[in-house]
């Protein structure tokens, strides 16, 4: 099972618990002081809007996590993020960060292709 990128497991199926999920992605990453900068956009590649995500929260980490350790190649800057990625970030997010990424996890769950950036 592959969850937020990270490997677990057969023997848990789908029932990774989200500690485990949070410790992984916090191993070896310092999202400290980073500006994590998200845009949505449309399978046609339109520009819907520009978001930040909140320093300090499960989110916020997670997407400097991928952003930094994933293959995918960046153009201009960001780095399209995989619907499976987006969709288990915002679930996570929702249990933890509670009210501080609310609205930006209800984006998350809509079927529009996002972008990543760091800096």
């Amino acid at each position: 099972m592959f969850v937020c990128g990270y490997h677990f497991p057969a023997s848990e199926g789908n029932n990774v618990s989200f500690d485990k999920v949070i410790e992984k992605v916090k191993e070896g990453i310092d999202a400290t002081g980073k500006t994590v900068t998200l845009t949505s956009e449309t399978r046609e590649g339109a520009k819907l809007e520009t978001l930040t995500v909140p320093e300090g929260t499960f989110a916020h980490t997670a997407f400097v996590d991928f952003y930094e350790n994933t293959d995918v190649q960046a153009k201009d800057g960001y780095k399209m993020i995989y619907y499976t990625n987006k969709y288990q970030i915002s679930e996570i997010s929702k249990s933890v960060d509670g009210d501080a990424t609310k609205d930006l996890c209800k984006k998350l769950d809509d079927m529009n292709l996002y972008r990543v950036k760091v800096a």
